[in-house]
């Protein structure tokens, strides 16, 4: 599954980078943000979109959070890393490291065996992957001077302080690979060890020796959570005094053959630089190079794209365009709105499934 967002960043600071030294002010607070020659794009981060992401499944689908070591040192955090009991360490993946049990006096021989096994790194690859959300406008950043005085005594002076926000449009992509999720393989450096298999016999299903799976029915749940989790995307830092919502208020998602991302910046600023379009020529190229790697689901079609109307300047014509040109009216089905597109996706992944994942 792959999938373009635009998010609409209204007066907001979703992703700050800290204090910038040798402003007119000590207490600075920039927005993180790429250069490119002249020109500023502010962004927010892979690992702050996924914490959005996450938070929304812990509030809204019941997804029980991953229960999070800290070890100082080493520096290291890492969560549970049981795939079968936790969505969030299916999805999301991890990095376990267990060290060995030291075999004491009273310790049984079968104990001994017991921790031998679970010793040793353990780590998934997250099947879930997104790019950063990038603004599509440059030069957009503006600095905001701010004073504290509430209460202050006459004669205090007042504290003085500096931020940065900015209005645009973030736009960025995700993949999540349908066969990985709830697929796991057994041994050190690979996903699972041989105890928390154990702790979970008959949950699973083998599919080889060392290779296990859960039901379909439990794979297929988890990708649909994911996907109407993103339609009601929620979060970003400073919302207190710059509130934005940041649900995708334009989203292309699909199927395809593959672990390619092609889906990248299909947004654009129109011929002002104020506002934005979808980039029609670039979709085009796209869609012919990998229209033999589609995946059509039972009695549908591959990509599913729903919008905000008055987002993007050119609406009409991509409307025309996704009803009567190629390769787009047989590829696209326009659903309506971003969170309709997503939930239709999530409605037709049991298909997928059916059709192109080896159970």
């Amino acid at each position: 599954m792959t999938g373009a967002v635009l998010v609409e960043a209204n007066g907001a600071a979703l992703n700050n980078a800290g204090q910038e030294p040798g402003t007119r002010v000590e207490n600075a607070i920039v927005v993180k943000q790429i250069r490119i020659g002249r020109l500023r794009y502010p962004y927010v981060s892979g690992q702050a979109w996924r914490r959005w992401w996450r938070e929304v499944l812990y509030a809204d689908f019941g997804w029980q959070p991953s229960e999070v070591t800290v070890i100082k040192k080493p520096q290291q955090a890492f969560t549970v890393g049981d795939p079968i009991r936790y969505e969030e360490d299916d999805l999301f993946g991890y990095m376990v490291a267990r060290k060995r049990a030291k075999k004491g006096r009273k310790q049984t021989e079968e104990a001994a065996e017991e921790a031998e096994e679970a010793r040793g790194t353990f780590r998934r690859i997250s099947p879930l992957k997104n790019s950063l959300l990038i603004s599509v406008l440059p030069n957009v950043i503006e600095r905001d001077f701010g004073h504290f005085t509430r209460n202050l005594p006459p004669e205090a002076d007042p504290l003085l302080y500096e931020a940065e926000h900015y209005t645009t449009h973030l736009q960025g992509v995700f993949t999540i690979s349908l066969a990985d999720v709830g697929c796991f393989a057994i041994g050190e450096m690979q996903d699972l060890s041989d105890d928390i298999i154990k702790a979970h016999e008959g949950e699973l299903q083998a599919k080889s020796e060392r290779l296990y799976s859960l039901p379909p029915d439990r794979r297929i749940k988890r990708v649909q959570d994911v996907l109407k989790a993103l339609a009601r995307l929620r979060g970003g830092a400073h919302l207190a005094r710059n509130l934005s919502d940041v649900a995708p208020v334009a989203a292309l998602v699909g199927f395809l053959d593959g672990g390619n991302a092609p889906l990248q910046r299909l947004f654009e600023p129109d011929e002002n630089n104020e506002r934005v379009r979808l980039n029609l020529t670039r979709l085009r190229s796209v869609l012919s190079d990998h229209r033999d790697r589609l995946l059509t689901p039972i009695n549908g079609k591959a990509l599913y794209f729903g919008y905000r109307p008055t987002v993007l300047t050119n609406e009409t014509d991509v409307r025309e365009a996704f009803e009567n040109e190629e390769p787009f009216k047989t590829c696209i089905e326009v659903v309506g709105t971003p969170q309709e597109a997503l939930e239709k996706a999530a409605g037709v992944v049991a298909s997928v499934f059916e059709q192109h994942i080896k159970q």
